[in-house]
């Protein structure tokens, strides 16, 4: 409905920007095919308490001189009633394919137990500027009641060696999986890995875990045709390693020999490097031995998000809790702690390393805390051990589209290096937000394909 206001004497009819309440996502202004394009030198201003707590926490970063352009568009077709569901979000890190687009997910958080749950597959096409749901996940389960479904895609999307994308779906907290209001088949019998083919649009049910497991961690090693995940729902956390060309496990850790689950990395070896209790540890790349590492992590219960292997040998990362950037040469099983990731410290879920291996690339504040700071976008160059803000996207967003981007656990680079995709948690600005959503950093999710200006790379 239209609102009648006053100015200058005059009563005027204004539209509201868009009717939340019936249709969800909101409209996105200045969208094309479902796009909107932004670049703004306000990206570059340094906000207020941004500054007071650099000069609180002693800590010093700089700013880029030119502003990227973001291209934005919120996740379409959710279903009937939207707006109702209970927590629309997006929990894993995406992938870019080797021919250039994006594949990334989110969920509704939804009854996964009774059922009544919603989890989908989109695809960003990086020339046309536009995304598209290309799966619903649940599609691939058993249409019998009763059943329950999954609600996150939580662990990585990843390409195959033979150009599928596979992806593991899981439900609201996977360790529940075998809990006796789970309904669960001889067709689906818990997690499970899944395929889909670029070439022929179709998705396939690849392989089932080891049942009623379920995984929020997982990597390709594309060298050796392997999928590992962590498995989830049993007597504690366990590597597990499926051969992508027979489609059978050929690893499968005891339970409990994996600590904090949330990220492991991935050695030029295939060596496997997880958190396991006190310490690092190295899944042996041949023998699959588990080698506890001299390197610890403090008091960090261990890596929260990490890269690969650089030429040189190194990994880089993100502490959890204490967040802090560290190197482990994998060499020597030495590990330096490079100092806060942000300010003080800032809850990461994932970095990226540039292709030329000169620069982390994340975005802290993974969990709906990055609107705090504004969301900054983060560049960590290696060699100086510097940080550099390419970009605080909140308020222009905020302003100009009625979106407040606040965190992600998904973040990847193009081939190039010049594009930075990202798949957001956020909400809708205040005049757009239904009363029954918080502004908390979740409940409109978005992707970002962020271009950075060649003098900032």
């Amino acid at each position: 409905m239209t609102r009648l206001i006053a100015f200058l004497g005059l009563s005027i009819l204004v539209a509201p920007l868009a009717r939340a309440e019936d249709d969800w996502p909101p409209a996105l202004p200045k969208a094309k095919s479902g796009t909107a394009t932004l670049s703004s030198p306000e990206f570059l201003k340094v906000p207020e308490s941004v500054a007071a707590a650099a000069e609180k926490a002693g800590a010093k970063f700089s700013v880029a001189k030119s502003p990227p352009t973001v291209h934005l568009a919120y996740h379409q077709n959710l279903g009937a009633d939207a707006i109702k569901r209970r927590l629309w979000s997006s929990w894993g890190d995406i992938c870019v394919a080797s021919d250039g687009r994006v594949y990334c997910g989110i969920g509704d958080h939804g009854d996964d137990a009774g059922g009544d749950a919603r989890c989908f597959l989109y695809r960003w096409d990086p020339k046309a500027l536009a995304l598209a749901q290309i799966l619903d996940v649940n599609s691939l389960l058993p249409n019998v009641k009763p059943h329950s479904r999954f609600s996150k895609l939580h662990a990585k999307i990843d390409e195959g060696p033979d150009g599928g994308i596979y992806f593991s779906a899981t439900l609201n907290d996977g360790n529940r999986a075998g809990k006796d209001n789970f309904h669960w088949s001889e067709q689906c019998p818990g997690g499970q890995l899944y395929r889909y083919d670029p070439k022929t649009g179709k998705s396939e049910v690849f392989a089932n875990l080891p049942p009623p497991r379920c995984t929020a961690t997982s990597l390709i090693d594309r060298e050796r045709n392997l999928w590992w995940c962590n498995l989830e729902a049993g007597e504690g956390n366990a590597l597990f390693a499926l051969d992508l060309k027979t489609r059978k496990s050929v690893f499968q850790a005891a339970d409990g020999t994996m600590g904090f689950n949330r990220n492991f990395a991935l050695g030029k070896d295939g060596a496997i490097y997880f958190n396991g209790e006190g310490a690092l540890y190295r899944c042996n790349a041949k023998s699959h031995a588990l080698e506890r590492m001299a390197a610890t992590l403090g008091t960090s219960p261990g890596m929260r998000c990490s890269t690969g292997e650089t030429a040189a040998g190194d990994i880089f990362g993100i502490t959890h809790q204490t967040t802090q950037l560290f190197r482990l040469a994998t060499k020597t099983s030495q590990l330096e702690l490079l100092g806060p990731n942000w300010l003080a410290g800032s809850y990461t879920a994932v970095c990226v390393l540039s292709p030329d291996e000169r620069f982390l690339y994340y975005l802290p504040g993974s969990h709906g805390g990055a609107v705090k700071d504004r969301t900054p976008v983060v560049q960590y160059d290696i060699a100086r051990k510097q940080q550099k803000v390419l970009a605080f996207l909140a308020k222009v967003c905020e302003d100009e589209l009625g979106y407040v981007p606040a965190g992600t656990y998904g973040v990847k680079l193009s081939a190039g290096g010049d594009t930075l995709y990202v798949n957001f948690n956020g909400h809708a600005a205040d005049r757009l937000r239904p009363a029954a959503m918080k502004p908390n950093g979740f409940g409109l999710c978005a992707f970002a394909a962020i271009e950075i200006p060649a003098g900032e790379r």
